[in-house]
């Protein structure tokens, strides 16, 4: 069977809009993102405890994408009081860790993490395999969105 689905252009616009002092300060940035023939749309609630919300790997699979496909990953945090921690896992040895503030939106382009407990030192960028999510105080609902090649 030859598929039907044709590559699109995912179009990503990034648009601060502050004016301070009555001199405007923000910015438009516009990103293309060729290629892109599956995209998905979860809106999920997250205990407070510690979840996988999706993987990464060399095959597709139930919640899992292609590492080497992976192009764009939103995740908006629905709530509007409590924060939402994020983690990037790769396997036991790498672990990056960020938190979204209620209402807020993180936005990851690359599978590629780096942590170090040496301070500045830096060995090496590593492909996450897992991304979980953490409640702060009660459960929050995020929108996550993934588009790959």
């Amino acid at each position: 069977m030859a598929t039907t689905v044709n590559d699109v252009t995912l179009t990503v616009t990034v648009n601060e809009d502050v004016k301070l002092n009555g001199y405007q300060v923000g910015s438009k940035i516009v990103q293309s993102i060729d290629g892109i023939n599956e995209a998905s749309r979860r809106i999920m609630t997250v205990p407070t405890f510690e979840t996988e919300i999706l993987a990464l790997s060399g095959t597709a699979g139930k919640g899992t994408y292609m590492t080497s496909k992976m192009q764009y990953i939103r995740v908006s945090n629905l709530d509007d009081t409590n924060f939402v921690r994020l983690s990037f896992v790769s396997g036991s040895l790498n672990r990056y860790d960020m938190k979204v503030p209620a209402k807020r939106t993180a936005i990851f382009t690359s599978p590629s993490i780096s942590g170090s407990m040496a301070g500045a030192s830096f060995n090496a960028f590593v492909d996450f395999d897992s991304m979980k999510a953490t409640a702060d105080t009660a459960t929050v609902d995020i929108e996550l969105f993934v588009a790959t090649t």
